[in-house]
């Protein structure tokens, strides 16, 4: 193992950590964000306001594959930062063939079924008229590359497990911009519409694949790739999971709470609030991950820092990037209040639905500021291999809460109450969060009492 990275992880000051690891992780991170919210933006600009709705719809559909990746990709990145801390590098080394491969197969296997039963899918969440049938265009072609489409994600997960977030960075804003380059050309130059923006995600996802398979060949990581890693072991697969359930439920909730969404507002506001929704929860869910992507940052040290049994530097750590990055979220927000006509207007050529959904869009970002909370505190639990509490997290935020309230609110307040079910779900989620990192927090002082007593044990004192 690479002692130096060990170091750096371990030692490296609060500033530090935020300009190497949190920075690049969340500008990575977006540029994950900006795939799907990139093909929307062309797509209402270049085909119509119903392909932004078709692409999210079919979205939901994707968001299973993605937990796929998820599911193997955030488990794999824990136990590789704990492994660290422990000097592990048996556990470190099994882990490239353990994403490779489960991904790999749930994957195809996906594909099988949402390219064959794509149309029913589609139905079945609440899609109809042009919007279904954009969807089944856009998500057949997607459907082929979602073995791409999860491996490349979950890769490069691996990269910043070991702390080297800028590569992992470059890799996946490569194949972003790639993305921004082929859909205007394939949607409008070869005429192949919202089938063409599908096929640019498709392309610029092999590319990400690529460039972390090149990464991982090149001799910078301390993943050691030999015959021995294109294989499972089973053996560190319940540690992997254990975490990954988190992640991967974090997926595909939001498929849930969107087909909900989508069915409350197809009986109150129609197709115009469909579409503004889909426009809306594009925003959201991009601006989110640049909040996830800098707890991602953090999360090799807060793991690595938990494995080697500096507790003092877990807290610490969480405290600090809790600031920052509900300042960033406090930004994010204040852009969304002040300019909500020139944000929809990315997506919505209309100019009377983009007047009309500001309000809306007002209201379903109402929270946003405290997403951080969120955000930080599910990775957190992750990092430290406590999946159960992150997976309560997420679970409570997209189900718990969420469902009751979308499915009471309209009922008493009508179109409002299905826009405000959302930002009120995530209300009493950041509650949860302050009580649960509160009580972590007091398990983590008295452990670090116990350590600091059996050391000086050890020690002779």
């Amino acid at each position: 193992m690479k002692d130096s990275g060990r170091k750096e992880l371990l030692e490296m000051s609060m500033g530090k950590i935020f300009m190497k690891l949190a920075v690049p992780a969340m500008l990575g991170m977006l540029a994950v964000g900006l795939y799907n919210m990139v093909d929307a933006i062309f797509v209402g600009q270049l085909v119509s306001a119903e392909g932004v709705g078709a692409i999210v719809v079919a979205y939901n559909i994707v968001l299973l594959n993605i937990a796929i990746s998820m599911l193997f990709a955030s488990g794999s990145m824990s136990v590789l930062s704990r492994a660290i801390g422990e000097k592990d590098q048996k556990t470190i080394n099994k882990l490239f063939g353990n994403v490779l491969i489960s991904v790999s197969i749930l994957s195809f296997l996906l594909t099988m079924i949402v390219y064959n039963f794509a149309g029913q899918m589609l139905e079945f969440i609440g899609a109809e008229g042009e919007i279904l049938e954009l969807g089944i265009k856009y998500l057949k072609v997607i459907s082929l590359g979602f073995i791409f489409s999860s491996l490349g994600p979950a890769l490069n997960f691996l990269i910043r497990g070991e702390g080297q977030m800028k590569s992992a960075m470059k890799i996946i804003i490569s194949g972003m911009l790639l993305n921004i380059i082929l859909d205007p050309i394939l949607i409008k130059v070869f005429k192949m519409g919202i089938e063409g923006a599908a096929l640019a995600t498709v392309v610029s996802q092999i590319f990400v694949v690529i460039g972390n398979i090149v990464f991982f060949q090149s001799g910078k990581s301390i993943i050691k790739i030999s015959k021995s890693s294109f294989k499972v072991a089973f053996d560190i697969m319940p540690k992997i999971l254990n975490v990954g359930f988190s992640g991967m439920v974090m997926q595909i909730m939001p498929a849930i709470q969107m087909a909900l969404m989508f069915k409350v507002l197809s009986s109150y506001g129609g197709r115009d609030s469909v579409i503004v929704m889909g426009a809306s929860y594009r925003v959201m869910t991009c601006s989110f991950i640049a909040l996830w992507g800098i707890a991602q940052g953090v999360q090799p040290v807060i793991g690595a820092s938990y494995g080697a049994n500096q507790y003092e530097r877990v807290k610490k750590t969480y405290l600090s990037f809790i600031k920052i990055a509900t300042g960033i979220a406090g930004v994010l927000w204040l852009c969304f209040m002040l300019f909500p006509k020139f944000i929809l207007g990315w997506f919505i050529t209309e100019q009377a639905l983009v007047q009309s959904g500001t309000g809306q869009f007002r209201i379903f970002l109402g929270v946003f500021i405290l997403s951080s909370f969120m955000s930080m505190t599910i990775v957190f639990f992750q990092a430290i291999g406590k999946g159960s509490r992150a997976a309560l997290l997420v679970t409570a935020r997209q189900i718990l809460f969420f469902i009751p309230i979308v499915l009471f609110l309209p009922r008493i307040m009508g179109e409002t109450g299905a826009w405000l079910a959302m930002p009120l779900g995530d209300l009493l989620t950041v509650l949860l969060s302050i009580f649960l990192i509160i009580k972590e927090f007091m398990d983590l002082n008295n452990r670090t009492k116990d350590y600091s007593s059996d050391k000086l044990i050890k020690e002779g004192y």
